[in-house]
């Protein structure tokens, strides 16, 4: 059978055998804009405040003992009667994670370690000495935080990776590539040419467009029609300013009347998730069910006929100075299985990936109530896209004399922009557009090979 040509074959070589090599480059971005094939998704868990994966991810093996020492108190406990759940390779997950390390068993969980945000590769040693290429503000919340979303930890990026992703893929535009169902602190979705559809109330069903936005049609009475209209007057006035802000806000105006219907075929089979214990904000829950039936929608032919999205959701409380992180992990873990579960369910699971972020990790040692502040840490990346039951990158050495910390932080040894461009990669970003969306990339390997 002959082999059908793509697109980057056919502007390679034309039908005269005419080499168009010098013009690869346009090829890479023809192909992209049209981006293609089956749909695919992108969950974006933010483990706010920096969580402490060291009570999520411990050695089961010899080097327990020095990791015990170096934690006191808050050490996980690996007894007899009492043991770390088995991952391999001499670590053990924590034993309330039971729905993460059944994942991993299943080989539809990777574990990606010491990842953090880096200018260029540092060792502990270098930090030690003061080397300037250490990120700025470094154990400051909002900065590190800023520094993920951003994927850039130089400064000089002001927009948030996935806002550049939508921007790179769709040259012309869509309004559904970003969806946020969290409700603050959302920068990974920010700068881009289309602002990312927000479902802030959280409420998905057949007529959940009757209640969303600001419109004539959408409850906005007679006083809506005025603001419309004098909105739709503006649209090509002289003032350029005036212009791009009203087209804005008609198209928001308009935007319960473009997704009239989309949720009318919502899978009621979805089940309710748990929403946890002693949450801040929005239960993680209750998010991840709401991206779940925006994907019940998205499964045959995308969302409104786009084929990428990436949702953003936030859990709250992982800043731990003064306690341990026990039902935060446990929620996490039971929350991800739930949600897993369904994608199974839906028969979705090879199309969705999901992956963990966080400020920063934590301090190894305790400060006699929890952790402070820290530096590197593990990220998890879920689906059935994903290479599975494997740990990619280098775990550090847990023990009081380690080399791999400075001043008692985790110094990382995989870039956060190695982290994302992977999962990008899998989106079908081409190496010059994942070096557009992640612009400190060329220090860093592009692909740490976890996704299939």
């Amino acid at each position: 059978m002959k082999k059908k040509m793509n697109r980057r074959s056919f502007i390679k070589t034309t039908a005269l055998g005419v080499s168009l090599l010098p013009f690869v480059g346009l090829a890479e971005m023809l192909e992209a804009a049209e981006v293609s094939g089956d749909y695919k998704a992108i969950v974006v868990v933010l483990l706010e405040g920096g969580a402490d994966v060291f009570n999520m991810i411990a050695p089961n093996n010899d080097a327990y003992t020095a990791y015990a020492e170096a934690r006191g108190g808050i050490a996980l406990s690996n007894e007899v009667d009492d043991p770390l759940l088995d991952i391999g390779g001499g670590w053990g997950m924590r034993q309330n994670m039971e729905a993460m390390q059944q994942l991993y068993a299943h080989q539809k969980l990777a574990i990606v370690a010491n990842v953090g945000t880096l200018i260029e590769p540092v060792t502990a040693a270098e930090a030690e000495a003061g080397s300037k290429n250490v990120p700025f503000e470094l154990f400051a919340h909002n900065t590190q935080r800023d520094q993920w979303m951003f994927g850039d930890a130089t400064g000089n990026s002001r927009s948030g990776w996935a806002a550049r992703a939508a921007d790179t893929l769709y040259t012309e535009g869509n309004p559904y590539f970003n969806i946020n169902v969290a409700d603050v602190n959302n920068k990974l979705q920010y700068g881009g040419k289309e602002e990312a559809l927000h479902f802030d109330d959280a409420y998905i069903s057949p007529d959940t467009m009757k209640y969303y936005g600001f419109g004539p049609k959408s409850g906005g009475g007679e006083l809506g029609e005025v603001y419309y209209d004098l909105y739709a007057q503006q649209q090509n006035s002289s003032n350029k300013l005036m212009q791009a802000l009203a087209k804005k806000r008609i198209s928001k105006m308009n935007l319960p009347d473009d997704l009239a219907g989309v949720f009318d075929n919502v899978d009621t089979a979805i089940q309710a998730f748990d929403t946890g214990v002693h949450e801040v904000g929005k239960p993680l829950g209750t998010q991840l069910e709401v991206v779940a039936k925006i994907l019940s929608v998205s499964k045959e032919n995308g969302f409104k006929g786009k084929k990428r999205q990436i949702f953003f959701v936030n859990q709250h409380g992982w800043d731990t100075h003064d306690s341990d992180n026990e039902h935060q992990v446990e929620y996490l873990s039971q929350s991800l299985g739930a949600f897993q579960h369904e994608l199974d369910r839906m028969g979705m699971s090879d199309q969705v990936s999901t992956m963990t972020i966080s400020d920063f990790g934590r301090s190894l040692t305790s400060n006699n109530a929890g952790t402070d502040h820290g530096w590197g840490s593990h990220a998890f990346v879920m689906g059935g896209a994903v290479r599975g039951g494997h740990i990619y990158g280098t775990m550090p050495t847990l023990s009081k004399d380690s080399t791999d910390f400075w001043s008692d932080r985790m110094v990382p040894t995989t870039a956060m922009e190695s982290y994302l461009a992977t999962v990008i990669k899998w989106f079908g970003a081409t190496e010059s557009e994942l070096n557009t969306i992640f612009p400190n990339l060329h220090r860093f390997t592009s692909n740490m090979d976890f996704m299939a």
